[in-house]
């Protein structure tokens, strides 16, 4: 498998919305208008490639200096349990650094696990306003 990740290159909002569908992640598919500007106002996306196939997307905003909030992590299913999502997380971690950083994320009910698995802590104090139209 000769799979290709890159940093901030740029992906087509079709071929993100594929991976969306495929990963099994709940984003508005569909309203292509605003997974484009999902795409627009990140700070870091990381793609991982096989061939030309997108099957891996990372989207995160950051102010570079003391927190970056991971908003997806997509892997396609065919894909899972390989270790590409851990690699997504660690380009971005050696892409920013730890000595300042703290990353955060909100995780689906089933992907919890994987995340305590590569190091994530539970947070017990996180709190939010919930969107009107997902």
């Amino acid at each position: 498998m000769g799979l290709e990740y890159k940093i901030n290159e740029c992906c087509d909002v079709t071929e993100v919305e594929e991976v969306f569908i495929k990963s099994g992640i709940r984003r508005p598919i569909g309203d292509s208008d605003r997974i484009q500007r999902m795409i627009d106002n990140a700070d870091e996306i990381i793609t991982v490639r096989d061939g030309k196939r997108l099957i891996g997307f990372l989207r995160a905003i950051t102010d570079y200096s003391y927190c970056c909030y991971i908003s997806d992590i997509a892997v396609d299913k065919d894909y899972q349990g390989l270790g590409i999502g851990k690699e997504l997380i660690r380009i971005l971690r050696d892409r920013l650094g730890e000595e300042e950083i703290q990353y955060i994320l909100t995780s689906a009910p089933k992907a919890v696990g994987f995340y305590e698995k590569i190091g994530f802590e539970r947070a017990d104090k996180a709190f939010l306003i919930k969107r009107k139209k997902n």
